[in-house]
């Protein structure tokens, strides 16, 4: 189903202008962070060029609109996954050889491949091919979220639109609505970069009873082993504890520096910010090199422990 709260209404708009002046193009690149609405924007796309309603476009009840929102509209073809699996050459081909072929029942065939930045080589060239000779009556809604990865002769054959952020004061409160606490709802905006999609993760993640626990752990249990062996094991959980750790050092910094509480992240830990911001430069300034270094650690498959150890000392020096 699409998610319409993801969708990105300033692209919309402008879809829908150039539908209205007949200059829609035949290829678009969709440009943004991760869970930005990429995915459901295009879904939209593919509603409104194939809507049969008489009124506002896409209008979501025609048989199109619905086949395409449940995933069984069988000229609309969604390649790519939220695993960011590698996209080779065969599934390209296997996709567009149904580019040349008369539609079903659609008035345009969709085609959405998703983070193509996970093309392999051979894949980004037979994509090429295809979008430097359309078919008739076929769009191309390719989305990707690293547009530098990306080879410039795809990115030149395509309309690119961009994706921006979403105010994290709207985002806060779409999750508000939903339930989620105001600072809660706060946090988990600041720390998606304003991506709602993201933000769904997240709260699925259970990031928020993860956050105390982290915080906890690392700054108010100095014999800690059990939790250090425990993240170690685990990449993934070792990556997002860093990550946490690392915004809530940048509050630290901020709210030293005179930053409002109001604008900081971690709000609901303001007496732990007050007191690290007690402590000099320089030993935050230690503990932030830390972290990074213990990412970087991460990043290259190497034992964190030690690191992790080190990090602990460095928060807990007097």
């Amino acid at each position: 189903m699409i998610n319409t709260a993801q969708i990105n209404t300033a692209a919309m708009q402008r879809f829908n202008r150039l539908i209205a002046n007949h200059r829609l193009a035949h290829a678009y690149l969709l440009v943004g962070p991760q869970d930005s609405g990429k995915t459901q924007t295009a879904l939209t796309l593919a509603q409104l060029v194939n809507c049969e309603g008489e009124n506002e476009r896409p209008c979501g009840q025609c048989a199109p609109c619905r086949k395409i929102a449940s995933g069984n509209h069988p000229d609309v073809h969604v390649l790519g996954n939220d695993a960011m699996d590698s996209i080779k050459i065969e599934e390209i081909r296997f996709l567009l050889s149904r580019a040349h072929l008369m539609a079903y029942e659609a008035r345009t065939k969709v085609f959405i491949i998703r983070n193509i930045e996970l093309m392999t080589l051979e894949a980004a060239n037979a994509l090429l091919k295809t979008l430097e000779e359309p078919a008739a009556n076929t769009l191309m809604i390719l989305t990707t979220s690293i547009p530098e990865a990306n080879l410039d002769t795809i990115k030149s054959r395509c309309h690119t639109v961009q994706f921006f952020p979403s105010a994290v004061n709207r985002i806060a409160e779409v999750l508000s609505g939903e339930g989620i606490n105001a600072q809660d709802a706060r946090f988990l905006a600041v720390y998606a970069e304003g991506c709602l999609g993201m933000t769904r993760k997240l709260i699925k993640q259970e990031l928020i009873p993860r956050r105390r626990k982290v915080l906890d752990e690392m700054l108010f249990n100095r014999n800690n082993d059990s939790f250090l062996k425990e993240l170690s094991a685990d990449t993934q959980e070792t990556t997002e504890a860093l990550r946490l750790l690392l915004s809530f050092f940048c509050d630290v910094l901020l709210f030293k520096g005179g930053v409002a509480p109001s604008k900081l992240v971690h709000q609901d830990s303001l007496k732990e910010v007050e007191k690290f911001a007690a402590r000099g430069l320089e030993d935050l300034s230690l503990i932030i090199r830390q972290i990074v270094q213990t990412k970087q650690l991460v990043d290259e498959k190497l034992n964190v422990k030690m690191s992790l150890s080190l990090l602990r000392e460095h928060i807990w020096v007097n």
